[in-house]
């Protein structure tokens, strides 16, 4: 057993036919290899090692020297699933687009109705140019026999590499007879590498990291792994330890604080800049660190997943993509299908503000949709222009699942598509300023809300 602990970050690659590593090595380089704030020219060497914990030969573990500030060692890992979402069709795609399309645009939200009249003009056009092409083929033999040769081949191409890239995220976002295993599956084998990764004992911090559809993979995974913890243990853990059960006091003060209470409805409504938001969330995400240090240092402990880093996250879409309506998505959240940052309230008055139960007992215990308790979410995109330039795909996550996530819009570079340059490295400032964000969020020290902007200033 090594002597001291180290910091495991996961990687979650996102739609298409990727190739197992391929995204490790390109993020490792940008995360640790590159950056000079963790280390040092001459020690830039990683090192690939069979990890034992992945449940798949084609992946490796590699892992670091120490750092140039505490000598702390960190392992990269890749959780590879494209191989578990084989056999797309496009019957998927067709289903999940009319699934979206095929809904008012008056129920939409406004930032979303954009898209639905693209969606249906591309239809009318593409109709229109088909009766047109109908109309005219008597009068235009060569183009037909000409059209009748190359269109089916170029046809098949293109349709091939969309059913391979969106084919994922159809499938991934519906929960059909179809898909369900594939989904089952993925998260299952997410949930069981971080529980490996516990039971080696090498590791006191767990940092994961997804884009785009990756990042979904990512929440469903603490969601369920969360929800999959040994309960008993867990609370026999709070009666035990006093520091634990203060941990967890003073960060359920410090969510509540994100939020006002509209007594005319009856919620709870998150707090402006104006109001101090930016300071209070700043208190809270320490105090998240706090509750997941003590319950990392339990004996055994049960939890040692510390930060959630998005990039590119169709969780900025949530309220469309995982509900028909804003409705049912606040539904979803309420019944605590789909967990929020800070966790939803069991208890709210005027001295009781508990995500804990039972209410009453001096020993409580988070509820089954509390991972964003011990959890830090950070999320970065760049903001959509023009419909499909900038990341079409992304958004920022806290006006869907609350203040205490960390939102960072990216500058624009012109009217590029930029789903794909989270940590690609450039001299572009647009380039920059991602993998800047990118290493703020990881916070491979694991420093403060303070340390980390004296650090990054610095």
């Amino acid at each position: 057993m090594p002597s001291r602990k180290k910091t495991a970050v996961i990687i979650i690659h996102g739609i298409g036919e990727q190739r197992p590593m391929d995204t490790l090595w390109s993020f490792i380089d940008a995360a640790w290899s590159n950056d000079p704030e963790m280390v040092d020219p001459y020690q830039r060497e990683v090192y690939s090692t069979p990890g034992g914990t992945e449940n798949n030969h084609e992946l490796r573990r590699v892992t670091t020297r120490g750092d140039k500030h505490s000598g702390r060692s960190f392992d990269f890992y890749e959780y590879y699933w494209a191989h578990m979402m084989l056999g797309n069709t496009l019957g998927d795609i067709r289903r999940w687009l009319v699934s979206l399309f095929w809904r008012r645009k008056g129920s939409l939200p406004r930032a979303y109705q954009a898209y639905w009249i693209a969606g249906w003009t591309a239809v009318l056009l593409a109709i229109i140019a088909y009766v047109a092409w109908l109309a005219l083929a008597p009068d235009l033999a060569w183009f037909t026999a000409v059209a009748g040769l190359v269109f089916p081949a170029l046809a098949a191409v293109i349709l091939g590499k969309i059913v391979n890239v969106a084919g994922d995220a159809a499938r991934y976002l519906r929960a059909e007879p179809r898909n369900v295993e594939a989904r089952q599956r993925i998260r299952a084998e997410g949930i069981a590498l971080i529980e490996r990764l516990r039971a080696t004992e090498r590791y006191d911090r767990i940092v994961m990291v997804g884009h785009s559809l990756g990042s979904l993979v990512a929440y469903d995974i603490l969601t369920h792994a969360w929800a999959g913890l040994d309960s008993e243990r867990l609370k026999q853990q709070h009666a035990k330890s006093e520091s634990l059960m203060h941990a967890l006091d003073t960060l359920e003060d410090a969510g509540a604080a994100l939020f006002l209470h509209d007594k005319q409805d009856d919620r709870l409504v998150p707090i402006t800049p104006a109001e101090g938001l930016e300071e209070k969330r700043a208190h809270y995400r320490d105090l998240q660190r706090e509750y997941r240090r003590a319950l990392a240092g339990q004996p055994d402990p049960l939890w040692l997943v510390s930060d959630l880093v998005t990039l590119g996250s169709p969780l900025g879409r949530a309220n469309v993509l995982l509900a028909d309506s804003e409705e049912a998505f606040a539904l979803r959240k309420e019944r605590r299908e789909l967990p929020s940052d800070p966790p939803e309230y069991e208890y709210w008055a005027k001295d009781v503000k508990q995500f804990s139960y039972p209410r009453a007992a001096s020993h409580r215990t988070p509820h089954h949709a509390a991972p964003f308790a011990p959890v830090v979410w950070s999320n970065i995109y760049f903001p959509a222009r023009l419909l499909f330039a900038g990341d079409p795909v992304a958004g920022p996550c806290a006006p869907h699942f609350g203040p205490g996530i960390r939102d960072v819009e990216l500058p624009n570079d012109g009217l590029r598509f930029q789903h794909l340059d989270y940590w690609k490295e450039g001299n572009a400032p647009a380039e920059q300023a991602a993998i800047a964000a990118l290493r703020h969020a990881l916070n491979l020290r694991d420093l403060s809300e303070g340390e980390r902007s004296a650090s990054t200033s610095g």
